[in-house]
């Protein structure tokens, strides 16, 4: 062994040997716990962070990928029910890269993609086939793109075009959608999917389309109009205008009374209709200068003998001598003025929401509002939520007692967990200082068998140790081979020999209790040299 680890060790053998047995059990098992806590931070600190490689794999694709990491000796961890494959982070980009130069993940084509696999023997049924399965694996890929749908299958029928049939079938279309967990389509959106659908292939009505989930429920089916999702939209819209106007009568009421000791409901009628009307009106200002003017004089003055005579035997002279004779004279005169007429043109647009009718109830705990008067708080109440009794509004406000039964029992279930909790904290607490009582009394009871190891080897030692007269011999050596004889002692010389033999004797004794077995060998020399 060289020369420079034989003293370490030397000390290391040294200490080990003046520790007990259970000191050094409790320095295994610090040892063993720092090494294995060692180890676990070692592993935490150099695992790599996990990253999606792939998500929503085929099964198909998720084994091609899985057997190519595996030749190149990757690790990876499957999630999802194996669609989804995790890689080390900071591989993530390389692996995308080399498993796209392998093709994967090669999935299937689907849209417009397969009409590019067409040559020039493809019959013409061949033709209308893959161009069916284009449009549906666009829609299918259209669809998918949604807010909470997961997977969609679209099937089209396209009818056949005859050229001489008088009636057409119309075409068809069902959706089979997969959604995700917790997501439930509104009567808009399925709207949005049936018009979505028709608007994309020629000739077909909404009507036509038939939406379904995958769990079986119907969503849409053929022949239905909009009037669904209309009855959602109206019934949307009722309940958030309930729900403002309730929460503004609420608040009062919660102010008033505190909260929990009123209720209140409303309940509005909404016209969902759009109207549209024109109106016209025409107005003169008087005092306005006219736009035209025109006027027009008519004079004639003459004897009055007529012109020409009376056919027949009357038209004789006697009979004109005798008919009416004298002067005419007269004038007309006539005024035409075209004045500016004022015009309004009125379009009015009426928007869906209108209130037809609005009913409010309002139910106060009779413990708390006895003494209320229920007339104030009928009129606060209308105020809040806009009460039009010319519209045929109606508000109805009653005090009766309330049931507190279910809110007693959910504040005893309260309770009750409450303390539970602390007895379960107690009961922690409890046994935490349990098992910190149990330790402290096995290091106490460890630290007791080894001073009692101690006290026995102690024991064994002065068993083992030389007799007073012995060391008495062994200080008389060392202080005569430490003197000079020829030496003259005085008073001062005596008390220095009397401590240092009392020193002597006390590094003798620490020497005995402390390395026995080397003072007994020494002994054994230095008696053996004596004979």
């Amino acid at each position: 062994m060289p020369a420079a680890l034989a003293g370490p060790l030397a000390k290391v053998r040294g200490t080990l040997a003046t520790i007990s047995l259970g000191q050094k059990v409790v320095i295994g098992l610090l040892v063993a716990a720092l090494a294995m806590g060692g180890f676990f931070f070692y592993r935490w600190i150099t695992t790599p962070t996990m990253a999606p490689l792939f998500s929503n794999l085929a099964s198909t694709d998720a084994s091609a990928i899985v057997d190519e990491l595996n030749a190149g000796g990757v690790a990876y961890e499957l999630a999802d029910g194996g669609g989804t494959i995790l890689v080390a982070n900071d591989a993530v980009y390389d692996l995308r890269l080399q498993m796209s130069g392998k093709g994967l993940p090669a999935g299937a084509d689907t849209g417009y993609a397969l009409l590019d696999e067409q040559g020039i023997t493809t019959s013409e049924f061949q033709q209308q086939v893959q161009y069916q399965r284009a449009i549906e694996g666009e829609l299918a890929n259209t669809l998918e793109a949604l807010d909470g749908v997961s997977q969609a299958v679209v099937h089209v029928a396209l009818p056949e075009d005859e050229v001489f049939a008088s009636d057409e079938a119309e075409p068809t279309a069902s959706v089979l959608l997969d959604l995700t967990p917790g997501t439930d389509l509104s009567g808009e959106q399925i709207q949005s999917i049936t018009n979505l659908v028709s608007s994309s292939i020629e000739g077909m009505a909404p009507e036509q389309v038939t939406v379904s989930d995958s769990a079986g429920q119907l969503l849409s089916a053929a022949g239905q109009t909009s009037s669904a999702a209309s009855g959602d939209a109206r019934s949307q819209m009722e309940t958030d205008y309930e729900t403002r106007l309730a929460a503004n009568a609420q608040s009062i009421l919660d102010t008033v009374l505190g909260p929990g000791n009123a209720r209140v409901s409303v309940r509005a009628d909404l016209d969902m209709s759009q109207r549209d009307s024109t109106a016209t009106t025409y107005g003169y200002t008087e005092g306005t200068p006219p736009i035209s003017r025109q006027s027009s004089t008519e004079q004639y003055t003459g004897d009055g003998a007529a012109v020409g005579g009376v056919l027949g035997p009357e038209n004789t002279a006697d009979a004109a001598d005798g008919g009416a004779g004298g002067a005419a004279d007269y004038s007309t005169e006539s005024s035409t003025e075209n004045n500016a007429v004022d015009q309004t043109v009125t379009n009015t647009v009426s928007a869906p929401g209108e209130v037809n009718r609005l009913t409010v109830a309002v139910v106060m705990d009779d413990t708390v509002a006895g003494g209320l008067n229920q007339a104030q708080v009928q009129d606060l109440v209308s105020n809040a939520v806009g009460l039009d009794e010319a519209r045929g509004d109606d508000i109805s406000v009653a005090s009766l007692a309330f049931d507190t039964s279910a809110a007693d029992q959910a504040a005893a279930e309260m309770a009750a967990a409450r303390e539970a909790e602390q007895q379960a904290q107690m009961w922690s607490l409890i046994r935490t200082g349990g098992i910190a009582l149990g330790i402290a009394l096995l290091v106490l009871v460890v630290w007791l068998r080894s001073r009692r190891r101690d006290d026995e080897e102690d024991d064994d030692e002065e068993e083992y140790d030389v007799d007073d007269g012995l060391l008495a011999e062994l200080e008389r050596l060392r202080v005569s081979s430490s003197r000079d004889d020829t030496a003259v002692l005085d008073n001062r010389a005596l008390e220095l020999e009397a401590a240092e033999r009392q020193r002597v004797r006390g590094e003798i004794a620490s020497m005995v209790s402390e390395r026995p077995d080397e003072v007994a060998q020494m002994l054994r020399g230095w008696l053996s040299d004596v004979k």
